[in-house]
């Protein structure tokens, strides 16, 4: 196997695997990766050998055996040519700046075809979006889709689609030995995960559940750039929804005079999404953090400022600063490993006895069975726990009724509220 330099044609010998191909650091430029094989080699002379070409960032026309492939997204497999004395496959790659590598969901695979319901496949949903109704899933190698499991949502960066992660082979291989189901969504373009994107992703989430059993409690999220921004928003909007969030690179406070003023048009716009001003929602959601720093496009200062306000709040919070590393995706594929793990065993509590929420728009209204119904226009913030019998309303704002689920905050449905606790909330039950 070897990597060629297309504006030079200087041939690089890897002495690699297909799957190590990512550890190789490349400028940004042109390349071509070959893959020569001997046609008597583990079964190839078959007339029923095939090749599988990998999903892969920046990725051209094939060419398989000298016979040239127009290829669309996602993995393509493609029969050998009978009779061959040598199979050759070559793909061309445009290395970017952002990836600064050769980034495939596997390595090259040649050999007999084969039945599997694992892999990477497209989902369609119903979605009133233009462009939208479509994601990526990945089914792990040997995965019960019939036992419920655990997922893990990945939301793609500024400049993305939902196959970005699907080029990445180290999450598909962390994903295969945790055993954690992977849902890529579209984001709308570059939409910075506001409310469009947002409920688009909560569809793919539901079409995800239908294809493969998932457990409720155990569904995750992370992201890397705009991702990693749209995976705290999500998760401050929808804490109950996430058993984790891990975000590399992203913003938790938008700059206004930054290139978010196109889609963010004022500083309630951009509050709306801050996670930083609803960092408090975040109290039972494990929240993990990765930044380069020599990042000069989101400057590590935006993850700083999130980890100091989680920390503060006594709330779990990692934050993994890496030196010599700037706003670029091998840096998520350095860590992203330690979030499938955890994303393996995470597990979002049903009914935490506390439950401290901020609405910054009328549409989130909720958390773990807690729902609050406004005074008037603006935010609305409450912290109420059930202890020793009788719920307490910590503390309120804007807050003039909250009405409670069945099984919210573990207490008895029409236990007492405590009289000297309740500041001017009335509580009700479903």
């Amino acid at each position: 196997m070897t990597i060629r330099a297309q504006a030079t044609q200087a041939r690089v010998a890897t002495g690699r695997s297909g799957d190590d191909l990512a550890q190789i650091k490349l400028p940004a430029g042109a390349y071509v990766l070959t893959v020569d094989a001997p046609g008597d080699a583990a079964g190839l002379e078959a007339p029923s050998a095939f090749a599988e070409i990998p999903e892969c960032a920046g990725r051209g026309s094939v060419t398989v055996d000298g016979d040239a492939i127009s290829m669309p997204h996602g993995p393509l497999v493609v029969r050998l040519r009978a009779g061959a004395s040598r199979h050759i496959v070559e793909m061309p790659f445009v290395v970017t700046g952002y990836e600064q590598r050769i980034a495939c969901s596997a390595g090259v695979a040649l050999g007999a075809l084969e039945t599997s319901v694992d892999g990477l496949r497209v989902i369609d949903f119903a979605s009133p979006e233009a462009g939208g109704g479509h994601a990526v899933l990945y089914v792990p190698r040997g995965h019960d889709v019939r036992a419920p499991g655990a997922m893990l949502v990945g939301l793609h960066p500024w400049g993305g689609s939902m196959w970005t992660y699907a080029a990445m082979g180290e999450l598909l291989r962390a994903a295969d030995a945790s055993d954690v189901v992977l849902l890529m969504p579209g984001g709308l373009g570059n939409s910075l995960y506001t409310a469009r994107a947002e409920r688009e992703v909560f569809r793919a989430i539901t079409a995800a559940r239908a294809a493969v059993a998932i457990e409720p409690q155990r569904t995750s999220v992370w992201g890397a750039s705009m991702g990693g921004a749209g995976a705290t928003t999500l998760a401050v909007h929808h804490p109950d929804a996430f058993a984790m969030v891990a975000s590399f690179f992203g913003d938790s406070e938008y700059d206004l005079s930054t290139y978010v003023r196109s889609i963010l048009r004022s500083p309630a716009e951009a509050h709306a999404v801050n996670s930083l001003e609803l960092a408090a929602n975040l109290r039972h959601v494990p929240t993990r953090l990765f930044h380069g720093e020599d990042d000069h496009v989101s400057p590590i200062a935006q993850s700083e400022r999130l980890a100091g306000e989680l920390s503060r709040l006594g709330y779990a919070v990692t934050f993994a600063r890496a030196p010599g590393f700037g706003h670029s995706g091998a840096l998520a594929a350095k860590f992203i490993a330690d979030v499938v793990r955890e994303a393996a065993t995470a597990r979002a509590p049903t009914h935490p006895a506390r439950v401290t929420f901020t609405s910054a728009r009328p549409e989130d209204e909720s958390a773990y069975g807690v729902r609050l119904t406004r005074r008037s226009a603006g935010d609305a913030f409450v912290d109420v726990e059930y202890m020793q019998g009788s719920l307490r309303v910590r503390a309120a704002r804007n807050v003039e009724q909250l009405t409670l689920a069945r099984g919210a905050l573990g207490a008895p449905r029409g236990c007492a509220t405590s009289a000297d606790s309740a500041r001017g909330v009335s509580v009700w039950w479903d």
